[in-house]
């Protein structure tokens, strides 16, 4: 509807130009800082925080579920005020003349006056240049949707999706497959990724190279997940080309989910960058494990039990493995999807680390804190910039204190998870196990100082010197063969703050801020057992993924189950604006 008050207002000298620049400026940011300052205030809103609403800031929060959550600027003084508590109205109680406000995420006006959104055309070319920026930044399309004919013939029959309708799409279990089922829910579920996926932002040249791409079937299978449909959906054609490229990973054997994510990971890494290898070349190529002797390369390769229940899946992986294999560098980096230190090699995983590292060989204790990473292989990877990359990757800073002289030693690694290790008795919590995996540790020993050149004892620790918009908790649950129950509470918010690098001039600790979305679960034995994933479907609603079965469920639920891989977001993502690269010819 129009009003004479957004008119009125208009018509005054300078209020269109100030329309143009809160649209540019607060709507649609374009420069880092606003985005930024963007981002914490739609948090703030949809976490129900609200402290950017002065009036929330100053009076207890109770929510009006037959409002939206929005947050309301007034275009009068920029004032921001929730139109879900009505403080936009008592903000127009105490300031009659200010009638006019503009939500902050999608700039609709609306009139305090009138108390409805409203429209007037003369906001429409403010709208519309802003709009174009902002797409423009980000890589997408500036013209904005018209219907073609076809879309005019289908739109009559277009029906909106009952408020019932489930959450989410249930996965045939083909056997031995629910380890992949809770993957492909998590994935599909994982922001921003979740976002390329079904945007059309990847697509192969060659279509027969198309029926063999795993980023291709991951977009399809996206596509699925979110179609209203009530049957469950059978990702054959995905477990097909996951054996395809990936050989050691074909069969009807038993798996273990986090090696299955991180084998999907760089898969879908390697497809997007579009490696040069035929499509066979890369069948083993997933991770490299990194033991003691750095030129040691070691398969990804999880125990071959067989099982005849179509309800029994994938092992636990046993991490545990590395203490019995001897003593390895406490720099190197070594992966937790098997813990297998044994004698097999593996080839150059497509994900590359950073070149610029410091090997630390010998004088040092056997270090039990393990993140998946991967070697390099090239120059191009370490700038790759490809949705993986950009979602998943972080930087681990370990850093080296020689006592005598104060030198210190800096080593920087990529990684792609952090595998906690679980005290095998009682109970633990999410928090206990961060802390213990980035104490301070005493090396046995001595080790020589690169700076005076005496040998000198030390102290090494581990932090997150960039953190990454997904990050993923490996809890090891497997000790020697035998399943590790211990209870271990995890946050629905969690705090990184503690374990960043104190970096000169840093100073919003929201930054290190995430929230939980995903739950996987193993119910069994180590050799044994069943998969199934809670996920966190919209802001504050949950539900159980069970194979084809979707089960609604309260956040009480998530928070006490026996989790053993976490997933969180970031609250506050970094993503390059530029469009992620991928060659034009990808397989």
């Amino acid at each position: 509807m129009t009003c004479k008050h957004v008119e009125n207002f208009l018509s005054l000298p300078g209020n269109l130009q100030a329309m143009d620049a809160i649209y540019q400026c607060i709507v649609f940011p374009v420069t880092v800082e606003a985005i930024k300052y963007k981002s914490v205030m739609l948090y703030n809103s949809i976490s129900q925080s609200s402290q950017h609403c002065a009036y929330c800031r100053d009076f207890p929060i109770t929510s009006n579920t037959n409002r939206p959550n929005l947050l309301l600027a007034c275009v009068h003084c920029i004032h921001l005020s929730c139109f879900t508590n009505n403080h936009i109205e008592d903000h127009f109680r105490r300031y009659p003349d200010h009638h006019i406000s503009v939500s902050v995420d999608q700039g609709e006006l609306y009139c305090s006056s009138c108390r409805d959104f409203v429209y007037s055309e003369l906001v429409e070319n403010p709208y519309n240049n802003a709009l174009s920026q902002y797409r423009k930044k980000f890589g997408q399309s500036e013209r904005p949707w018209r219907p073609s004919y076809k879309d005019f013939e289908i739109l009559p029959y277009v029906r909106p999706i009952p408020k019932t309708f489930q959450q989410t799409r249930g996965l045939i279990n083909m056997g031995n497959t629910c380890f992949l089922n809770v993957v492909v829910q998590a994935l599909t579920h994982t922001p921003v990724l979740r976002e390329f996926l079904l945007s059309h932002l990847h697509r192969c040249d060659n279509p027969t190279r198309s029926r063999n791409c795993l980023a291709c079937e991951m977009i399809r299978i996206t596509q699925e997940i979110y179609r209203p449909e009530t049957s469950p959906f059978v990702p054959s054609n995905l477990l097909y080309i996951i054996w395809l490229h990936a050989t050691h990973l074909a069969g009807y054997e038993q798996r273990d989910a986090h090696e299955i994510l991180i084998a999907l990971l760089t898969l879908i890494h390697s497809h997007l960058v579009g490696e040069q290898t035929p499509i066979e070349d890369d069948a083993d190529e997933t991770l490299q494990l990194r033991g003691g002797n750095s030129n040691k390369r070691r398969w990804l390769d999880s125990d071959k039990l067989r099982n005849g229940g179509s309800r029994c899946d994938s092992p636990l992986s046993n991490a545990s493995t590395q203490e019995k294999k001897g003593k390895y560098s406490p720099s190197s980096v070594t992966s937790s999807a098997t813990g297998e230190m044994d004698e097999r090699s593996i080839p150059a995983s497509p994900i590359s680390t950073s070149s610029d590292r410091t090997e630390i060989v010998d004088g040092s204790n056997s270090n039990n804190r393990t993140t998946t990473t991967a070697a390099h292989t090239s120059p191009s990877d370490a700038n790759c910039n490809c949705i993986v990359h950009q979602v998943f990757f972080g930087d681990l800073e370990s850093v080296i204190s020689y006592q005598g002289c104060d030198h210190r030693s800096s080593t920087v690694d990529p990684f792609l998870d952090l595998s906690l290790d679980v005290a095998q008795r009682g109970s633990t919590s999410l928090a206990a196990c961060l802390s213990s995996y980035f104490r301070p540790e005493v090396i046995d020993g001595t080790l020589p100082c690169s700076q005076c050149k005496v040998n000198r004892p030390a102290v090494k620790q581990f932090s997150l010197l960039n953190l990454p918009n997904i990050l993923i908790f490996y809890l090891k649950r497997c000790h020697q063969d035998t399943k590790i129950n211990t209870s271990i509470s995890f946050p629905l918010e969690l705090d990184l703050t503690p374990y960043v690098t104190q970096l000169a001039g840093r100073k919003f600790s929201w930054q290190d801020r995430y929230s939980l979305y995903a739950v996987l679960n193993h119910c069994g034995h180590t050799n044994s057992g069943h998969y199934t994933a809670f996920i966190r479907s919209e802001p504050g609603t949950w539900c159980q993924c069970d194979d084809q079965k979707i089960i609604p469920v309260n956040i009480e639920r998530v928070l006490n189950t026996d989790a053993y891989v976490l997933l969180y977001h970031k609250n506050l993502f970094s993503v390059d604006p530029s469009p992620p690269s991928q060659s034009p010819q990808s397989p």
